[in-house]
């Protein structure tokens, strides 16, 4: 798993130990990877709010973009899992 934001690495790695995060968390300041995904929202210079998955080939296997932050559009932990197991599968 990794995590992208825009955030300096010095406020990410706060934010790693604070929630206790175990994953390597990537810097973006500039954007490229997020743009290379498609989930760059250049007039906020943020990140949208989007889901995904990569099999260990380096193969983006699942991509959902959201169409807000709010809880109403965030993905469950069953759906994400269930789209985990999916890639796990080859599906």
């Amino acid at each position: 798993m990794l995590g992208i934001s825009a955030n300096a690495p010095f406020s990410q790695k706060a934010f790693a130990d604070f929630a206790k995060i175990n994953y390597p968390l990537l810097s973006d300041r500039d954007g490229k990877a997020m743009q290379t995904f498609g989930v760059y929202d250049q007039e906020r210079r943020l990140a949208k709010r989007s889901y995904v998955i990569i099999d260990k080939e380096g193969v983006v296997r699942y991509l959902n973009i959201r169409p807000s932050n709010t809880e109403k559009d965030l993905l469950s932990t069953e759906q994400l899992l269930d789209e985990v197991k999916k890639v796990n599968k080859g599906k």
